[in-house]
């Protein structure tokens, strides 16, 4: 069984890209399976840098920033650019169902790391009813597309579950599930220990409502005698900031030193993480996290251990001071042990395995 790779449309597989989390699921996965045994199909934009066993270019860098209506620009919002049913999307959707008939076989696994991004890529295609099938490889949203699915945390899987009014899946169903973490080369993140107390707080994420940064800016004006740091994408103007502070922009690969040498990251997130990256990376670091009482913090943030889950703006602010008391070399051990790419490839090869049965035995649903 091969694996076909789609590639998230409206970026490059590549380094530069590091703070779209499913880009960067798609650049690490064909490094992370290959030891496996799997045979990894990338298909994407020219400059792509995948390990893949092969790379299919769907289109070259020109045609890409035409059709996505500006240069590449990596401090905006990615997901003002994840419009389904954009010229950029038709034209990367029919490009890759072109090359996805041409390559696929019977008993080949479609993997769709965008779920209904790609759905025109594969919807309909004919070696999908002659034994080939297709998979949601990471999913870290709520609307859903095939009913086979690879959650990347139980809180994304039992949310969308109870939306969809389900309770289980039978042993008798032709669907699967499986729930898999994201995965990190834990050599792009190192750990750093010492004395962090005037260090700076520091939050990563998009600079809206539903990341939290209202409660991080009131955190901030509570602890006028600890720094703060703002990274990511959007307009800091629409909010008041303390002059305590510090408004620094997106970063890429180079974000790791500093989450290294800073007190703790601060994500308040209002809506249920599927995951939350920046908190991993965080601790892959040794930083302690302090963090929303729900959602995917309560898998990747170990309450007293590597973090704080909070619930008010006053723990928020109390935590601030409780992590300092935390050991930042276990921190870092943890979310290794958890998190390296060599732990979660054998999860990915463990449910590929169940799917290459699955697909040998027939037993598939029909009309992806």
């Amino acid at each position: 069984m091969r694996l076909h790779l789609l590639g998230i449309p409206h970026t490059v597989t590549a380094p530069e890209w590091s703070h779209c989390a499913f880009t960067q699921k798609v650049r690490r996965f064909a490094p992370m399976m290959r030891p496996y045994g799997w045979q990894v199909i990338h298909y994407g934009i020219a400059g792509s840098v995948t390990g893949a066993t092969e790379d299919v270019v769907l289109m070259d860098q020109d045609e890409h920033t035409h059709l996505l209506g500006h240069p590449y620009q990596h401090h905006q919002l990615y997901g003002a650019d994840a419009l389904d049913g954009s010229a950029l999307y038709r034209q990367f959707n029919l490009y890759a169902r072109g090359e996805l008939e041409d390559r696929v076989e019977p008993g080949d696994l479609i993997l769709l790391p965008f779920g209904h991004a790609h759905a025109a890529a594969i919807r309909g295609l004919p070696v999908l009813a002659e034994g080939a099938g297709a998979i949601e490889s990471g999913i870290g949203y709520y609307e859903t597309l095939l009913p086979w699915r690879i959650w990347e945390s139980y809180a994304a899987r039992h949310a969308s579950m109870g939306r969809e009014g389900r309770h289980g899946v039978s042993m008798e169903s032709t669907r699967l599930e499986f729930t898999v973490p994201n995965y990190y080369d834990v050599d792009e993140w190192p750990a750093a220990t010492g004395d962090r107390s005037e260090a700076p707080v520091v939050f990563m994420g998009r600079l809206t409502e539903g990341k939290g940064i209202a409660t991080v800016l009131e955190v901030a004006a509570r602890r006028p005698d600890v720094r703060f740091q703002i990274i990511g994408q959007g307009d800091a103007s629409a909010w008041t900031i303390p002059d305590n502070v510090e408004i620094l922009g997106s970063m890429g690969p180079e974000r790791a030193a500093l989450l290294g040498q800073a007190r703790a990251i601060i994500a308040p997130s209002r809506y249920i993480e599927p995951f939350c990256g920046s908190v991993v990376e965080a601790q892959l670091c040794g930083t302690p996290a302090i963090t929303s009482d729900f959602g995917a913090f309560a898998e990747t943030v170990q309450h007293g251990i590597t973090g704080f889950h909070c619930q008010t703006v006053g723990q928020f602010t109390a935590a601030v001071d409780r992590v300092l008391n935390l050991d930042r070399e276990t921190i870092a051990r943890r979310a290794r042990k958890l998190y390296a790419m060599e732990r979660v490839g054998r999860l990915y090869d463990d449910a590929f395995e169940v799917v290459r049965q699955r697909l040998a035995d027939g037993v598939f649903p029909l009309g992806w």
